[in-house]
């Protein structure tokens, strides 16, 4: 019987999949068409997650001058390269941190808006020492607008269950021994020096209405 072509009648066959099924993933989510590949790793080279991990770094350590232009160029707050080379030009020597404060402090162009985030870092760093890191990256999910943005890019859905998918690792790994943010960091940063990744989140199933990528 004939019935109105689905999703899930169509299938992409590629040669192989490794480093060819996410670009085609990305165009096919681009358009809203729901599609599933068996993809493995990804999960730390996603830009939410390095957002995330940037911010994390610098709630954990703010004197860390890489993670912390991540988070100041990344949506969080928006600036552009110029903007980051009048900070470091305030105070050419020493950390970024101490540049960003002296900036501030300064009363100069966008300081209402560097002030406020340096007042909420604060706030972060002091649940970071009191509470749970799940609750600390559930409660950054919220008030940074982080989660709502990358909804609105390309492939927002996969986007925001990625950044899920983090609260959810950080509320496995507190029911180990270990605690706490540094230590979570480190176990991250293990893992990236020993080539090992996390696959993203999985949004859909391969036996759901979508095109699938084999």
């Amino acid at each position: 019987e004939d019935r109105p072509l689905e999703y899930r009648d169509i299938v992409i066959l590629l040669r192989a999949t490794k480093g060819k099924a996410e670009l085609l993933l990305d165009v096919l989510r681009k358009y809203e068409i729901p599609c599933y590949a068996e993809v493995s790793g990804g999960y730390f080279a996603a830009t939410e997650i390095k957002i995330m991990l940037s911010l994390l770094q610098i709630i954990d350590n703010p004197r860390q001058d890489i993670p912390l232009a991540a988070v100041l160029r990344s949506p969080i707050l928006g600036l552009q390269a110029e903007e980051l080379a009048e900070i470091r030009n305030c105070l050419p020597r020493g950390d970024f941190w101490d540049a960003l404060q002296s900036y501030t402090t300064a009363g100069m162009s966008g300081s209402a808006k560097l002030g406020e985030f340096i007042r909420r870092l604060d706030e972060w760093r002091t649940v970071a020492r009191r509470q749970p890191l799940s609750v600390l990256i559930w409660q950054l999910l919220q008030e940074t607008g982080i989660y709502d943005y990358v909804g609105s890019m390309p492939g927002g859905v996969q986007r925001q269950a990625n950044l899920r998918a983090l609260y959810t690792r950080a509320c496995q790994y507190e029911q180990t021994n270990f605690r706490g943010l540094f230590r979570f960091l480190r176990f991250i940063e293990m893992l990236r020096q020993s080539g090992s990744d996390l696959a993203t989140a999985r949004t859909l199933g391969e036996n759901e209405n979508v095109v699938r990528i084999m």
